[in-house]
């Protein structure tokens, strides 16, 4: 899906999320899986990055990313590193897609419940709100 979006949008390009210098077990293979894909997709440009100085750059230079695929763990680092640059998580939304739409997909605010503000009548619902117009 990654690659399909990256072709549908004007820069056509991918960054892809990796560590495979630190996680020799699984990484390697994300990334033959990667690299795999994008043979199916020459049109796109893509480049991977390792988590650590990816996280640095996307503080720092934003708008070098278009689209990037990451595993779960790196794509929830991700999600709270992007709206965190904004100044706060606190009024992001977040999806998690399913492409095939077999299942339906999941819109939610990246901050979670919030417990520790419960009460205090200080809650900002427009991650919510975001999150429901997605």
């Amino acid at each position: 899906y990654a690659f399909e979006l990256a072709q549908s949008r004007p820069r056509k390009t991918l960054t892809s999320a990796t560590k495979s210098n630190g996680l020799a077990i699984s990484m390697p293979y994300w990334d033959e899986r990667v690299e795999a894909m994008a043979e199916n997709y020459p049109e796109i440009r893509w480049d991977k990055q390792h988590i650590d100085i990816l996280c640095a750059r996307f503080v720092m230079q934003p708008e070098r990313f278009d689209v990037v695929v990451a595993s779960n763990l790196f794509g929830d680092i991700l999600s709270d590193l992007g709206p965190a640059c904004t100044g706060t998580i606190g009024i992001a939304p977040s999806a998690n897609l399913n492409p095939e739409r077999t299942f339906p997909s999941l819109f939610e605010p990246v901050h979670g419940s919030a417990p520790d503000i419960y009460g205090k009548n200080i809650a900002n619902p427009i991650a919510t709100i975001w999150a429901g117009a997605m």
